[in-house]
C-alpha cells in the first residue's frame, strides 16, 4: 500500500511498483490510509511522513501498537528531525527518494527479487 497525498509522487509510485509486479493500494491522506490498512491488511505500507488527516508519524506509532500483527512499513519524509514514533519504521527514506530505491527496499524487506529494469 502506499500513502501518499502529493498527487503526481502518489501515482508515480503506483505505476513504478505496479510495473515491478506489486498490487498496490493508494490512499492520499491518513485518515483514508488508516481505514484502507485495517481493510486490506497490507503486507507493507509505503507512508508519507506528513499527510493531512492524519501524519504519517501517528499512523506509524497506531501500526506498531498492533505488534506481530502490524505491516513493515517504509517511511518517506523530507524532515531532518525524526520524532520518537520513527524508531518504530522498519526503513526511513528521504525525500526525494529515487524510485530504484523504494523498490530495492520493498524487494529487501518483502524477501523479493523486485524490479529488474532500470528506472
Amino acid at each position: 500500500m502506499v500513502a501518499e497525498d502529493h498527487a503526481e509522487m502518489a501515482d508515480v509510485l503506483q505505476t513504478y511498483l505496479e510495473a515491478a509486479g506489486y498490487e498496490v493500494h493508494l490512499a492520499r491522506d491518513g485518515v483514508l490510509a488508516a481505514t484502507m490498512i485495517d481493510a486490506v491488511q497490507p503486507a507493507l505500507v509505503v507512508l508519507d511522513a506528513n499527510m493531512p488527516g492524519l501524519s504519517g508519524w501517528t499512523l506509524l506509532a497506531r501500526l506498531k501498537e498492533r505488534g506481530a500483527a502490524a505491516p513493515l512499513v517504509v517511511m518517506l519524509t523530507g524532515d531532518d528531525d525524526f520524532p520518537v514514533e520513527s524508531a518504530s519504521a522498519d526503513v526511513i527514506l528521504r525525500k526525494p527518494a529515487a524510485l530504484r530505491r523504494v523498490a530495492a527496499v520493498l524487494a529487501e524487506l518483502l524477501g523479493t527479487e523486485g524490479l529488474q529494469t532500470e528506472g
